[in-house]
């Protein structure tokens, strides 16, 4: 394993710098989306019409790119993407009204979603099948960086640029990493089937392709719910101030850059069914434990557990696919996958608030949210454990 990790350091290395990039560029915005807020004059609602732009080109996004990935190599769809979304950024820094800031991040989900999904064809080609969950757990490890990178950076530089400045300026330090990521990223030509030997629609006949589009619509649509609503429900439920709240929401950051390469590895070890049965599991129980706690130092350790076990899932999710259908369709299959949870990015944290404002608690939502993650760990259950290698 250390021998195949040497071998293919580069391509860790241009992965892990797509994958940073592609997290400051996309997170840059909403640290300072009160100042966003306030100069367009936007409405709460008009503010979150942000966040669904993205994830709306996010979603019709990914498809399109793992055909590229396919077909093209994951080098260049990679780095054209950083591309896309670095101007998209750019674009959004100079932009004067709602119209023209909502398109920025239509276009910045659209051409941003050209990273994971080809990440995964690139770990699928030039890692083994043992080792592509730990590879792919890595190249989130930048993601995470990338994150808390964005979190802490965009603040100061917008003292001093202002909040266009800062987008701008962001957007062009994208755009000259994408030179780093050609060259650091090398294509590796995986055999594809036969065309009389390639019918892609087999893929969908299999119960385990259905079984993990639910267990992506949960994963993701759970991330971004608790991301939403968790900093809200810190404050109103366990009337913690801003500055308490934000600590301990910064576990749920800190621990997901831990567990992202662990999960890898786990599912490596173990096999990727069992870490998504045992962490889905266990993060249901820990959810529901959460929803129960009314204060005291439990909390901590709920959200540290819960941004644990959210990041654990992510690498077993798409490196078990490979093994189930190849890496010759890694691309295509990801990208298929990758859009039912981005629908889950949409559907899970508006259904969260809704419910809120229909019972006036976040207690019906908080069920849903743990019911949703139990039935994808009994689901995982029955998940396909035969090598496409090996047929």
């Amino acid at each position: 394993m250390a021998e195949e990790l040497r071998r293919n350091a580069w391509i860790l290395v241009g992965g892990f710098t797509a994958f940073f990039f592609l997290n400051v560029l996309n997170s840059s915005y909403a640290t300072v989306m009160a100042l966003i807020k306030t100069d367009l004059g936007l409405s709460y609602t008009m503010s979150g019409a942000l966040m669904s732009a993205y994830f709306t080109g996010y979603a019709l996004g990914q498809i399109p790119w793992g055909v590229l990935a396919d077909r093209h190599g994951s080098k260049k769809v990679m780095s054209a993407s950083i591309l896309g979304i670095a101007s998209s950024t750019v674009l959004f820094g100079v932009s004067s009204s709602l119209w023209q800031t909502v398109l920025a991040r239509f276009l910045a989900g659209l051409l941003g979603a050209g990273v994971f999904v080809p990440g995964v064809k690139l770990v699928s080609g030039w890692f083994s099948p043992n080792f592509r969950g730990t590879a792919l757990g890595i190249l989130s490890i930048g993601g995470s960086v990338g994150l808390i990178a964005s979190s802490g950076l965009t603040p100061l530089a917008t003292i001093r640029l202002g909040w266009r400045g800062t987008m701008v300026a962001f957007g062009l330090l994208g755009a000259v990493s994408t030179a780093f990521i050609w060259l650091t990223l090398r294509e590796k030509t995986v055999a594809a089937p036969s065309r009389g030997d390639d019918d892609f629609s087999e893929v969908f006949r299999t119960l385990s392709f259905w079984i993990l589009a639910w267990d992506q619509m949960v994963r993701l649509g759970a991330n971004y719910a608790l991301i939403a609503w968790l900093p809200l429900i810190l404050r109103e439920e366990f009337g913690l101030g801003l500055v308490a709240a934000g600590a301990i929401f910064s576990l749920f950051n800190l621990a997901g850059m831990i567990s992202n390469p662990l999960g890898g590895i786990a599912s490596d070890r173990l096999g990727e069914r069992w870490v998504l049965v045992g962490s889905f599991g266990a993060l249901s129980a820990v959810s529901y434990y959460f929803a129960r706690l009314r204060d005291g130092p439990m909390i901590y350790v709920a959200v540290l557990l819960i941004g644990w076990l959210i990041n654990f899932v992510r690498s077993p999710s798409f490196a078990v696919l490979p093994r189930l259908y190849g890496a010759e369709r890694a691309g295509r299959v990801s990208g298929i996958q990758n859009t039912f949870a981005s629908l889950g990015a949409l559907l899970l944290p508006f259904l969260m608030g809704f419910m809120k404002d229909s019972t006036d608690s976040y207690w019906a939502g908080w069920m849903i949210l743990s019911f949703a993650l139990l039935s994808a760990a009994l689901l995982s259950l029955l998940l396909g454990d035969r090598p496409h290698e090996n047929r």
